[in-house]
């Protein structure tokens, strides 16, 4: 019986040998050029969640454990060993502006209601994203010694907040939804979660600026402080502008 003649590949057109799994060339699968499946599709999905090389659980897990070396990995060139900080960023930052949305969670609260306040909770995902160049702002402003640039700081900053808008969405929100018939419990939980955040960035920047962890530590928290305060200044500025 003779073997099958050789085939090009769906993807990049180069010639495949009978009996080959991988395009040589662009590397993907033979069996991709084949009509697409449901189980093809669940596998697709399985592979991304949970592949140990490049997935989502373990890039979560490697930003819960070493965030500042998980940046400090990237801006070093070992650019293969996780999802990029921005797609991660832009996945995150989706999710939590849906759940927002869907659960009702006031994100901007203000005393006066007012068409800013109303502006930016509907848009919420653009305060998300504007923080970000924000806290690597800060960063390269404190950073006396110019060791990292202002696009090393926003890789940084986008993985630290990717994982911070998970989390977010994940408790955060979902916690406040079903303690919101309970006012004081909704704002006791809410409260608490405030501090874990500077708590996490300076823990982040301490790794990515070993062996100056202490000084970093501090200066983590504070970026995350400075934000808060800058963020809300602006947020009132505009309210009494256009508000």
């Amino acid at each position: 019986m003779s073997e099958a003649p050789a085939t090009g590949c769906a993807n990049c057109g180069a010639a495949l040998a009978a009996g080959q799994s991988w395009c040589g060339a662009c590397g993907q699968a033979v069996h991709a050029g084949e009509r697409l499946t449901l189980r093809e599709i669940g596998h697709e999905l399985l592979h991304a969640l949970a592949h140990v090389d490049r997935s989502v659980l373990a890039l979560m897990r490697g930003l819960i454990v070493r965030p500042g070396g998980v940046a400090l990995d990237y801006v070093s060139g070992k650019r293969r060993l996780h999802y990029g900080p921005f797609a991660f960023l832009v996945v995150a930052v989706a999710f939590a502006t849906a759940v927002v949305s869907l659960s009702g969670f006031a994100v901007i609260t203000t005393s006066a209601p007012n068409r800013v306040a109303d502006f930016l909770q509907q848009h919420v995902n653009l305060v998300f994203f504007l923080q970000v160049p924000m806290m690597a702002l800060a960063c390269r402003l404190l950073a006396f010694n110019r060791r990292f640039n202002i696009a090393e700081y926003l890789v940084l900053s986008a993985y630290t907040s990717g994982l911070h808008m998970l989390v977010y969405a994940l408790l955060v929100v979902p916690g406040w939804y079903l303690l919101r018939a309970h006012p004081l419990l909704a704002a006791n939980l809410y409260n608490a979660y405030l501090p874990l955040w500077p708590l996490y960035f300076g823990y982040a920047c301490a790794q990515f600026h070993a062996p100056q962890r202490w000084r970093w530590f501090a200066k983590g928290a504070g970026v995350i402080g400075i934000v808060f305060v800058t963020t809300n200044f602006i947020a009132t500025a505009l309210s009494n502008v256009f508000g």
